[in-house]
């Protein structure tokens, strides 16, 4: 199924088209169709996998390559901060995110820690969290250096000077950052990794005896028949296979993507790390 194929299945959960072609939905729906809004910004990605349709096939080949590389994907960066940011809006992020956490973790980041974020792409959490937090300093890495840049310049916009950008991989992370961290939070990269087990080890080493963990990641079930009956499914599997998948695959991973399943994560993740992220 391509990806507007699945576009479409999508729209058909949510929008009814009757004899006349007249569309209608619900309110609440209509909520979830205004341009600012998470869900629509999420759609968004398929215009930047549409015309990944043939690489994609190729794949499916004996001869083919295992998937499409990071590097096909230019826009990414851009559509990933967008997304974050209406989602960061409908959430009110991070002063909702963290009283879920609990209220000893948002009283630890006013007095001051030392905070990772891996795979930080556009940084929009971690500025978030940075300026709502200015006692605690932020170490911010991904393998995007362009983006770095960015990121850097939009940090002195804002007056930040709590965080610093790094290029830094996963699973190579610098000796000196052994058992530093206070706090290691985790936004939305986790399934696209080529060796998601490894990096969760990698971020064992870095953390405090007492360290913190949160995550936060697509949430869908491991099992597949439980997932399927979620009118999403369609949508997420498609996103996933040009995407998530592709990369990780292309990089010489496993493959997992989105709809890898909130408790296969969670259960690696206390395999690798010895906690349960939160």
């Amino acid at each position: 199924m391509g990806a507007g194929v699945g576009w479409s299945y999508g729209l058909r959960r949510l929008i009814d088209l009757n004899k006349e072609m007249e569309l209608s939905c619900k309110k609440e729906v209509a909520a979830l169709l205004i341009p600012s809004s998470e869900t629509l910004s999420m759609f968004t990605i398929l215009e930047m996998l549409m015309d990944k349709e043939e690489k994609i096939g190729k794949c499916f080949k004996k001869s083919g390559p295992a998937g499409v590389p990071y590097s096909d994907f230019p826009t990414f960066q851009d559509w990933m901060a967008n997304w974050t940011d209406n989602r960061n809006l409908e959430e009110d992020f991070p002063t909702k995110y963290f009283q879920t956490v609990g209220s000893n973790l948002s009283a630890a980041m006013e007095k001051g820690l030392d905070v990772i974020e891996p795979g930080c792409g556009a940084g929009r959490h971690t500025m978030a969290v940075a300026k709502k937090y200015p006692n605690s300093t932020f170490t911010a890495f991904d393998i995007d250096r362009a983006q770095l840049e960015r990121n850097k310049v939009a940090c002195e916009m804002m007056g930040l000077t709590n965080v610093t950008f790094l290029y830094a991989d996963f699973c190579a992370m610098p000796e000196e950052w052994n058992g530093r961290f206070d706090y290691l939070m985790i936004y939305d990269c986790m399934h696209d990794l080529p060796h998601p087990a490894q990096a969760m080890a990698g971020l064992k080493r870095v953390l405090k005896e007492d360290g913190l963990v949160t995550m936060m990641d697509i949430n869908t079930s491991s099992d597949m028949p439980t997932q399927v009956q979620t009118p999403m499914t369609a949508v997420m599997y498609n996103i996933s296979m040009h995407h998530c998948m592709s990369v990780s695959l292309a990089n010489g991973g496993v493959g997992l993507g989105a709809c890898w399943g909130s408790s296969s994560l969670r259960a690696c993740f206390r395999m690798q790390v010895g906690r349960r992220p939160r």
